[in-house]
Order: structure tokens, then C-alpha cells, then sequence
């Protein structure tokens, strides 16, 4: 009897343990956490840069692949007040900079982007480092926007743009009875100056830079008008992965830094090759108007 009483006992404890085990194998497995882009960077201690190359931000030697220009020595100096590497890590388009970024290929768009609110549903934009103008060029000898820029409201009108650049919407939203005169979006700005020389465009929107870089070999043909008004003035800044906000604070903390210390005033002075080129954020000075 007591061998019996003893068998029931051992079998009762095994269908216990039996169980136990099988509920421990079929629990599913905690989900890993998911680092964030802030996590990395201090795990790693770097910062890995997705790039734009083009005229002064990001300027590419294409025998050495040396790097230079205005947005690569803001980053450098950024890297050095964060005690961060900085890693260069992939050459991207404007088309395609977010999803390379989304996909976590990089941590941060290195440029100096203009803040924009078609990007701004997909990816955070740091605190503004610099202003750019745009404003209108049109042919030399063309003066019919010289005085009046309402004039260019009129469905006779052609606005070069590439297809999907802010010419494009700039020609939308502020004069939308002219017509948008559309090139491919791969081709290059200049083919878009090309097409107003050309009149196939009456005139289109450019920064001071990519208008001045175009003049400079293509003299008498193009001119920038009403340069005290311009028809947009663009905030720029880094683009951040959407959602991370240390990093994104942390960032903008080092950018405060650099632009208050007037480092920033400095490295804008070496790539203003033409006048309006930047507008510089502005800080205080002198305590000129603060009482003691």
C-alpha cells in the first residue's frame, strides 16, 4: 500500500513539473527593446552622417574623397562639443535622404535642409543653424518682375522648377495662375536656369549660391531682381529620425552652443561668396539696451 500511495505521489509530481516546463517552453519570449538612435550614438560614441554633396555644404574631392564645406565643418565642430565621432557613413540625394534615415542606414541628415512641412511629417528638423533667401531671376534684359512681383501672377507666365522642387510649390501656393514649366528632378538646377535663358521659362526661384555659382560662367545671361524682397526666406537645419527626442535636444543643444559662441558667424563668413548667400540666426551681441 505504501508502495502505491508512494507511485501516485511521484506521478502527480512529474505531471506538475511536466506542465510548469511546457507553459515556460510555449511563454512567448519578452519582445527585444528597440534602441534609439540616441542610445546608439552614446553606446558608440558616434554620430554617423547620411550627406548631401553640392555646391558649399558638402564639397567631395573625387580623387581623394576628402570632404570639406560649410555643413561639414558645422558638423565637425559639433562632433568636437559633444566629445562625439563624427562618421560620414553614406552619399544620399534629397529624394531619397528620410528613408535612408527611417531605415536607420544613419542617424542624421548632415546638411543644412530647409525646413519644410512635406518632410516634417516623416523626420524632425534640428533648431534652424541658417536662413536662406530665394528670390526671382529672370532673363538680363526681362523687366517686367523688376518692381512689381504680382505680375508674375498672370497665366501667360512660365515658372521653371524641377519636378517636385520648391519652385514647384512655391508657384502653387503664391501664383497660381501662372503655369509651372517642369524639368525632370534628376537634371540639376542649372538646366532649369538654362530653360529661362532659353524662354522656355519666363523666370524662376534660387538661392543667392546656385544663382551666383551659374552667373559666374554664364555672364549677361540671367539676373536676380528685387533682392529686398524675397519670395521665401528658409529655416535649415539637420534632419532627425521622427519621434527621438534626446537626440534631437541633444543636438540642438550643441547648435545653440555654436551659433551663441559666434563659431557659427565665422564659418558663414568663409562661404558667403555671394552677397545674401546666408542670413545668419540671430543672437545677442552687446548689452547695449539692457540696463544695469
Amino acid at each position: 500500500m505504501k508502495n502505491a500511495l508512494l507511485v501516485i505521489v511521484l506521478l502527480a509530481l512529474s505531471a506538475v513539473v511536466s506542465f510548469t516546463t511546457v507553459r515556460a517552453v510555449n511563454k512567448p519570449a519578452a519582445s527585444a527593446k528597440t534602441e534609439s538612435t540616441y542610445e546608439r550614438v552614446m553606446r558608440t560614441q558616434m554620430i554617423r552622417c547620411g550627406y548631401v554633396v553640392f555646391s558649399y555644404g558638402i564639397i567631395k574631392d573625387p580623387n581623394t574623397g576628402a570632404m570639406s564645406g560649410l555643413d561639414y565643418e558645422v558638423t565637425e565642430t559639433l562632433g568636437r562639443k559633444l566629445n562625439l565621432k563624427i562618421e560620414w557613413v553614406e552619399e544620399v540625394g534629397w529624394g531619397t535622404a528620410i528613408s535612408g534615415l527611417n531605415t536607420g542606414r544613419y542617424d542624421a541628415v548632415c546638411n543644412a535642409a530647409w525646413v519644410n512641412p512635406t518632410q516634417g511629417r516623416e523626420a524632425y528638423f534640428s533648431r534652424p543653424y541658417l536662413y536662406q533667401p530665394l528670390f526671382v531671376v529672370t532673363r538680363a534684359n526681362d523687366t517686367r518682375f523688376d518692381q512689381d512681383m504680382g505680375a508674375i501672377d498672370n497665366p501667360a507666365i512660365q515658372i521653371g522648377s524641377m519636378d517636385g522642387d520648391d519652385p514647384q510649390f512655391i508657384a502653387q501656393e503664391d501664383f497660381p495662375k501662372a503655369h509651372v514649366y517642369n524639368i525632370p528632378a534628376m537634371s540639376g538646377v542649372p538646366m532649369v536656369f538654362e530653360a529661362v535663358s532659353d524662354g522656355k521659362a519666363d523666370l524662376t526661384f534660387s538661392d543667392p549660391y546656385e544663382f551666383g555659382d551659374y552667373n559666374a560662367h554664364n555672364q549677361g545671361k540671367l539676373k536676380m531682381t528685387q533682392t529686398a524682397n524675397p519670395v521665401r526666406i528658409y529655416p535649415a537645419g539637420y534632419i532627425m529620425p521622427m519621434g527621438d527626442d534626446k537626440f534631437r535636444a541633444m543636438i540642438d543643444t550643441a547648435l545653440d552652443e555654436i551659433i551663441y559662441s559666434g563659431q557659427m558667424d565665422k564659418i558663414l563668413a568663409r562661404y558667403a561668396k555671394y552677397p545674401y548667400s546666408f542670413i545668419p540666426v540671430e543672437r545677442p551681441k552687446t548689452l547695449e539696451h539692457i540696463g544695469p
